[in-house]
C-alpha cells in the first residue's frame, strides 16, 4: 500500500511540476499537423515543449524548430546530427516519405531551435512521455 501511495504521489508531484513550468512560461503546447512523425506522434496529438535557452538539440531528441521556408510556422522533427561548428544541426522525420526536413532545407541554426518535446497527449493514446532515441 505504501509503495502504491508513493508511486501516486511521485506522479502527482511530476504533474504539478510540469504544470508550474507551463504556467511559468517554460513550457508551451503545440498541435501536431501531418504524418511526418508517425508512429511516435500522430496528427492531432498535442505536445508539451520545454522551451530552450540557447544551444542545439542532442541527436535523437524530438524537437520543435522554426520552419525555414515559412516564417512564423514551426515543425516537429527528430534531431539527427550536429554540425561541426556546434551551432547547426539537422532534423529528420520518423516517417521520411511523408516529410519535409533537413534533406529539403538543409541545416538549421541554434536560433531555430524552439524546444524539446517532453510530453504528448491524444484522446486515443492518453498522456505519455516522449523519449529520445539513438540517432540513425
Amino acid at each position: 500500500m505504501f509503495r502504491r501511495l508513493q508511486l501516486h504521489s511521485t506522479r502527482a508531484f511530476a504533474l504539478l511540476r510540469e504544470l508550474a513550468a507551463f504556467v511559468g512560461g517554460r513550457r508551451k503546447a503545440f498541435r501536431v499537423d501531418g504524418d511526418s512523425m508517425t508512429p511516435t506522434l500522430m496528427p492531432g496529438d498535442v505536445v508539451v515543449v520545454e522551451k530552450t535557452r540557447g544551444g542545439v538539440p542532442e541527436p535523437g531528441e524530438v524537437v520543435v524548430v522554426s520552419d525555414p521556408a515559412r516564417p512564423g510556422r514551426t515543425l516537429v522533427k527528430r534531431a539527427r546530427s550536429l554540425g561541426s561548428n556546434g551551432q547547426t544541426f539537422c532534423v529528420g522525420s520518423d516517417a521520411p516519405q511523408e516529410a519535409r526536413d533537413s534533406r529539403h532545407f538543409g541545416s538549421l541554426r541554434a536560433e531555430d531551435f524552439v524546444g524539446r518535446v517532453r510530453w504528448a497527449w491524444s484522446p486515443k493514446r492518453g498522456l505519455r512521455g516522449v523519449r529520445a532515441v539513438a540517432a540513425r
